[in-house]
């Protein structure tokens, strides 16, 4: 008859309860809005409840970062951290690509634009948001009768119908913590945004 060895016994249930204890930490909770309501996630919708006021997505082909995003310099809206703020612009890129939208530089159809929070913080208007994270030059009133609750250790992206200047969608990772700072890891950070693009039922192409 076989006999286990107290020490592995020992070392299997300390990793054992190592993982648990792990798992059961933050969970990260995701959430999106859409114009027009037609996301049962998003209540009554950005823009109301009628979803024959809201855009015709298919429309959407192209989409162009927001001056912020692009700009080499500002880690305001990153938690003053241009490494993480170029790993959560490349997994926002990698999913608009997933989902067929080209990128183009200007002028395209949608302005996307991001920024992270590491404090529970809610959303009522473009103060909220931050002086700055939208530029002169990308108008875009945030309606203040749709508010979004965020705890801490958010990613939040917007999508920008260009030439209307008002928002189509948002959607929102939640939680994304290790103890009581935000969780910067990679794999976790690609995770995130990729449960936030599973929010997203629209394609810039026809598959």
């Amino acid at each position: 008859m076989k006999t286990s060895h107290p020490f592995l016994l020992l070392t299997f249930f300390a990793a054992l309860a190592a993982g648990c204890a792990q798992h059961s930490g933050s969970d990260v909770v995701v959430g999106s809005d859409q114009r027009g309501g037609t996301n049962s996630n998003a209540g009554a919708g950005m823009y109301g409840s009628n979803a024959n006021n809201g855009p015709d997505f298919s429309k959407y082909k192209t989409y162009s970062w927001a001056s912020q995003v692009t700009n080499p310099q500002n880690s305001t809206y990153f938690l003053n951290d241009l490494l993480f703020k170029g790993m959560v612009r490349d997994a926002v890129e990698h999913e608009m690509a997933a989902k067929g939208y080209t990128y183009q530089p200007t002028g395209a159809d949608l302005v996307v634009n991001f920024r992270s929070f590491d404090e529970p913080v809610e959303i009522m208007s473009n103060d909220n948001l931050g002086t700055g994270y939208w530029a002169s030059t990308e108008p875009y009133a945030y309606d203040s009768q749709q508010k979004v609750k965020l705890d801490k250790g958010s990613i939040l992206v917007q999508m920008i119908d260009r030439a209307k200047g008002t928002a189509v969608w948002q959607g929102y990772a939640s939680g994304l913590t290790d103890g009581n700072v935000f969780d910067k890891n990679k794999d976790k950070v690609y995770v995130a945004v990729g449960q936030i693009f599973k929010e997203y039922n629209h394609r810039g192409d026809k598959l």
